[in-house]
C-alpha cells in the first residue's frame, strides 16, 4: 500500500502531503486544476522521464517522496534482485530533480539510476486511464491481461522471443536468396581473377630481381667490353697494371731501408688485388652471355606482372595486397554457400521451436480464459453489465509476435445478438466498466500493491458511479486504490478524499491538495452534483450522514 505521497516544488504545486494507506483514495477538482500532478509524481518516482521544465518556481530542485508497504515475500524478491536492503516490507523512494536538468534517485536512502529505480517501483503502481480503455481495444493488450492473469508471462515471453529469432532467420534467409544470383556472378569473377594470380605465381621480392636481369641482360655486350677493356688493363696489355706493380715491387725490395722496403711490400698487396680484380673480370666475361632466350622470357614475366598491375594498383606491395584480399573475399563468397546450407537447417529448427511455444501458450491461454472469464462477468454483474459475455475467439493464420494462434476477446453484451470484437460493440461507458472488470480480475491475481485508476468511470451516470464505488471499495480492501474522479457516487465510496484547487493570485499560481472530511467533503460532494439544496441532501446521504 502507498502510506504516504510528499512533493514539493512540482511544477505548481509548492507542497502536498497525501497521507493514503489501505483502501479507496478519492482526489476530486475541477478540470486543469492540477490532479494529473499527482500521477506525474508517482509516475517520476516509478523511473519515469524527468525535464528541468517539472522543477517550479519555488526552488532550484524538486523533490518527491513516497512510503511504500509491500507484501515481505515481495520485498524478498525485490531485495535479492536489486541489493536494496528492506525492513519489514517498508519501501521509502526518492526522487530529486535539479533545474539544470540532472536527476538522483535513492531506495530505502540507497542510491539507485533511473533503471534501476524503474526497475524496482514500476511493478508495484498499475495504472489504468481512459487511454488504458482504448488500449482494451487491441488484442495485444487483452493478451498481455490474459498471460498476467493465468500466470504465464513468462512463457510469453519465450514465445516472443522465439517468434524473433525465427523471423530473424528467415529474413537472412530471404537476404540470401535474393542475393544468390549477384553472388555467384561475383564469385565467378573472383575465381577468374585469382586465376590470373595463380598463373603469374608472384613472390616477394621477384619483380626487382626481374627488373635488375632485363637491365642487365639488355646490356650485355656493353658490359662484357667493359669487362674485357679492365682485364687487358689490369693483366694483359705490355703496360698492364700488374706488370708495373711486380717490376716496381721487386726493385724495392732489395732496397737498403725500411721504408722502401715497406713500399714494395705494399706494392705486392696491390699486386694481388689488381690480380684479384682482373680475374673476376675475366669471369664475368666468361658468364656474362646476352640469351635472347632468357631475356624474351624475362621480359614476358614482367609484360604479366605490369598487365597485374594495371588492374590492382602500382608495385609490387599493392599487387600483392590485392591477391591476399581477393582469397580473402572468395573465403567469404565460398561460406555464404556453407552459411545457407546451415541457416536452412537454423530456420527450420527455430519454427519448430516457434510452433511448439505457440502451441504451448495457446492452450496455457485456453485454460486461463475460463477463470478470467468468470471473474469478469461476475464483477460486470455489478456494474449493470450483468448479461455481458466475453468469448476467446481464434482464428489460425500467420504467427506473429502475439502468438502463432490468432486470438482476442469478443464480448455479447445483449442476449441473441452476436458477439463481436470490444472495439465494434463495447460503448464508451461500458468500456469503462469492461476495463475496471478486466483490472479486478487481475488484481486478484497479480496482487500490485498500488492502483491507480484516472477518470475510469468517464462516460457513466450517477447510479453506475455507486457500483463502480463499490467495485473499487473491494479492490482496494488490501491495498491502496487511488482514484481520481468527477462522480460524487464514485467518491462517497472513498475511505480518503482529497480535493486539488488551483489559486490564481496576479503573479502566481499554485495547487492546493487538501484532505477533506465531515463538512468539507460533503460540500465538495455536492459541488461535483451540481450544488444547491437537492445536491446537498444527496450528497449527505452519499455520505450516509443523518438529515
Amino acid at each position: 500500500m502507498l502510506r504516504e505521497l510528499i512533493i514539493r516544488n512540482l511544477v505548481i504545486i509548492e507542497h502536498a502531503q497525501l497521507v493514503c494507506g489501505p483502501g479507496l483514495i478519492a482526489i476530486t477538482g475541477e478540470t486543469g486544476a492540477g490532479k494529473s500532478l499527482l500521477l506525474e509524481a508517482l509516475d517520476l518516482l516509478a523511473g519515469g522521464r524527468a525535464t528541468a521544465d517539472l522543477v517550479g518556481p519555488a526552488g532550484e530542485a524538486c523533490e518527491l517522496a513516497a512510503d511504500l508497504q509491500i507484501d515481505p515475500a515481495l520485498a524478498q524478491r525485490i531485495s535479492e534482485d536489486s541489493g536494496v536492503p528492506f525492513a519489514d516490507g517498508s519501501l521509502v523512494v526518492r526522487r530529486r530533480l535539479r533545474r539544470d536538468g540532472r536527476s538522483q534517485a535513492w531506495v530505502n536512502d540507497m542510491p539507485v539510476s533511473v533503471g534501476g529505480l524503474r526497475s524496482i517501483v514500476t511493478p508495484l503502481l498499475e495504472t489504468y486511464a481512459q487511454d488504458r480503455s482504448a488500449s482494451l481495444l487491441e488484442p495485444a493488450t487483452q493478451l498481455r491481461a490474459l498471460d498476467a492473469y493465468g500466470g504465464h508471462l513468462a512463457l510469453a515471453a519465450a514465445y516472443a522471443a522465439a517468434h524473433a529469432r525465427a523471423q530473424d532467420l528467415l529474413q537472412e534467409q530471404r537476404a540470401l536468396a535474393e542475393r544468390e544470383r549477384e553472388r555467384r556472378r561475383e564469385q565467378d569473377f573472383v575465381r577468374f581473377q585469382l586465376a590470373e594470380f595463380q598463373a603469374l605465381a608472384p613472390r616477394p621480392g621477384e619483380y626487382a630481381e626481374l627488373c635488375a636481369r632485363q637491365r642487365l641482360l639488355e646490356a650485355a655486350e656493353q658490359w662484357r667490353g667493359l669487362c674485357a677493356e679492365a682485364a687487358a688493363a689490369l693483366s694483359d696489355d705490355e703496360r698492364a697494371v700488374l706488370r708495373i706493380l711486380g717490376r716496381l715491387g721487386r726493385q724495392l725490395a732489395e732496397a737498403p731501408t725500411p721504408t722502401l722496403r715497406a713500399a714494395a711490400e705494399s706494392l705486392r698487396a696491390a699486386s694481388e688485388a689488381v690480380r684479384e680484380a682482373a680475374a673476376h673480370c675475366l669471369q664475368a666475361l666468361e658468364e656474362l652471355q646476352a640469351d635472347p632466350a632468357e631475356l624474351a622470357a624475362i621480359t614476358a614475366r614482367l609484360d604479366a606482372y605490369h598487365e597485374l598491375m594495371r588492374k590492382h594498383g602500382d608495385g609490387e606491395e599493392a599487387l600483392l595486397a590485392a591477391q591476399r584480399a581477393l582469397a580473402a573475399r572468395l573465403a567469404e563468397l565460398e561460406a555464404w554457400e556453407q552459411r545457407a546450407a546451415s541457416l536452412g537447417e537454423a530456420v527450420a529448427a527455430a519454427l519448430a521451436e516457434r510452433q511448439r511455444l505457440g502451441a504451448e501458450l495457446a492452450e496455457a491461454r485456453r485454460r486461463a480464459f475460463a477463470g478470467f472469464a468468470e471473474a469478469v462477468h461476475e464483477i460486470l454483474a455489478t456494474l449493470g453489465m450483468p448479461r455481458a459475455r466475453l468469448s476467446l475467439a481464434e482464428q489460425p493464420g500467420e504467427a506473429d509476435a502475439l502468438g502463432s494462434i490468432g486470438m482476442a476477446l469478443h464480448i455479447q453484451t445483449n442476449p441473441g445478438l452476436p458477439a463481436g470484437p470490444l472495439a465494434s460493440v463495447v460503448s464508451g461507458g461500458e468500456r469503462s466498466r469492461l476495463l475496471l472488470a478486466v483490472a479486478a480480475a487481475l488484481a486478484a491475481r497479480t496482487l500490485p500493491p498500488v492502483l491507480i485508476f484516472d477518470e475510469i468511470d468517464s462516460g457513466v451516470g450517477g447510479r453506475l458511479g455507486a457500483a463502480i464505488g463499490a467495485a473499487l471499495q473491494r479492490l482496494a480492501a488490501q491495498r491502496s486504490v487511488l482514484v481520481i474522479t468527477h462522480t460524487a457516487q464514485v467518491a462517497a465510496c472513498a475511505s480518503v478524499h482529497y480535493a486539488v484547487r488551483k489559486q490564481q493570485g496576479a503573479e502566481a499560481t499554485t495547487v492546493i491538495v487538501e484532505r477533506l472530511s465531515g463538512s468539507a467533503r460533503q460540500r465538495e460532494l455536492a459541488d461535483m452534483l451540481g450544488g444547491g439544496r437537492a445536491a446537498e441532501e444527496q450528497a449527505r446521504a452519499l455520505l450516509g450522514a443523518p438529515g
